[in-house]
């Protein structure tokens, strides 16, 4: 049951992100200049935890391996919808510090899982 909520997380999460991505910008058009990248982290953040439990749930795979697997997963996701937004629209465009903003909230997910699987080690 879990394993199906971890799916119907992870999956549904992916394409919302995959579509956002790829429609065009909404939102204030006074946002201070590269304050997407607060969203992008953000975005990876939560994409990563939601995988990272998908691929850790009754212990399928260890710990180690689920977060190298989800962090890959991650960054390679990122290259790929800059890659489509370059190439499929003309109202979006490719940027590196996307993919830089991406793969920090990756990093930063991993930093709190490994301390949250830290706390639970030592309190268990």
């Amino acid at each position: 049951m879990v394993h199906k909520l971890l799916a119907f997380a992870s999956i549904p999460y992916t394409i919302l992100l995959t579509v956002l991505s790829l429609l065009p910008q909404v939102g204030p058009s006074n946002m201070p200049s590269n304050s997407d990248k607060v969203f992008h982290t953000i975005a990876y953040f939560i994409f990563t935890i939601v995988w990272y439990l998908f691929f850790t749930y009754k212990n399928k795979i260890s710990t180690k391996k689920a977060i190298i697997i989800t962090v890959i997963y991650a960054i390679v996701f990122g290259i790929i919808i800059e890659i489509l937004q370059h190439t499929l629209t003309q109202y979006r465009q490719a940027d590196i510090n996307d993919v830089i903003a991406n793969t920090l909230g990756a990093i930063l997910a991993v930093l709190i899982i490994k301390l949250v699987l830290k706390i639970n080690v030592k309190y268990n």
